[in-house]
């Protein structure tokens, strides 16, 4: 989507005076655009499914994918996993600095739109209620106390729930959209089912990114720490300190096959599936055309 780059662009260069913050910025936008502008394409999918018309809400869906490189910059920070980020190779003051900027600018395309006042009032409360459940999930995500399934899907639903249901949320607002409420639930069950795959391909990582290396706790880690089987006896004793980074990182390809036979990507997946049925059973009890069902289905499950 490149009219969202160039929005986001043109917004950061409007918002900041400031040269050097400026062009690590757009640095990092530049990297941003490899992964796409999902949660920008969100926005503008809800606003156009539900009839909108004004070609401002590119300024709300720049905005959007805004708030999403700020959120990225802070966890990076705080997992201190991910080396290969642009943001990670700066002093880490300045990236902090600059992710609190873009968390800025997002609330400034919002405010500077052309949109009436009082939808421009309810997107506003409904982006900041979702931004602090996200910041709350993060905080909650870093303490690692994750006991079980409900603890996950809890943490999950605030941190990754919570962004993709204020994107869908943004588009459907501004276009007047009807049923908030499904298109909210919708949406927060389809980031858990978006995480759950993210959590999948990480465990199977051959490097630093990797989650167990991290002593996260993800769905299929918790199915391993859960059963007591001795072939998963490494896993057990690193997460409680027994082992060492190093001579964990030394078993890495090791563990890896082991993960891969245990059953435990299997059950990630069951539940990614569950979510999924979820998502289809809210949609298709929504007061909407069939058509316009089968446009949200088509996107999120593409």
């Amino acid at each position: 989507m490149v009219h969202i780059k160039e929005r986001m662009l043109l917004l950061v260069d409007h918002a900041l005076q400031e040269k050097n913050l400026k062009d690590i910025i757009c640095q990092f936008i530049d990297f941003k655009e490899k992964e796409g502008f999902r949660f920008g394409e969100l926005v503008l999918f809800h606003y156009d499914l539900f009839g909108g018309k004004n070609d401002e809400i590119n300024r709300i869906a720049a905005g959007m994918e805004l708030l999403i490189l700020a959120i990225d910059i802070f966890d990076d920070l705080a997992d201190q996993d991910n080396e290969n980020v642009p943001w990670m190779k700066i002093a880490p003051q300045t990236a902090v600095h600059i992710a609190t900027i873009l968390l800025t600018i997002s609330q400034i395309a919002i405010d500077e739109s052309n949109f009436d006042e009082k939808i421009k009032n309810e997107a506003k409360k409904m982006f900041n209620k979702h931004l602090l459940r996200c910041i709350s999930g993060q905080e909650r995500e870093t303490q690692n106390n994750i006991s079980n399934e409900m603890d996950y899907f809890n943490i999950t639903k605030e941190k990754s729930g919570s962004l993709i249901s204020c994107a869908c949320l943004l588009g459907t607002i501004f276009a007047n959209g009807p049923d908030i409420k499904a298109v909210k639930e919708y949406a927060e069950h389809f980031g858990i089912a978006v995480q759950i795959a993210n959590d999948i391909r990480d465990i199977q990582r051959e490097n630093t990114k990797n989650d167990f290396l991290h002593k996260k706790k993800t769905l299929p880690i918790l199915y391993l720490l859960n059963i007591l089987d001795p072939q998963f006896s490494d896993i057990r004793l690193y997460y409680e300190g027994k082992i060492t980074f190093e001579q964990m990182k030394a078993k890495q390809k090791e563990i890896i096959s082991i993960i891969k036979k245990s059953g435990a990507i299997e059950f990630a997946q069951v539940y990614m599936e569950l979510k999924m049925k979820k998502v289809e059973k809210i949609i298709n009890f929504m007061n909407i055309s069939e058509d316009s069902k089968k446009k949200i289905l088509s996107t999120l499950f593409r």
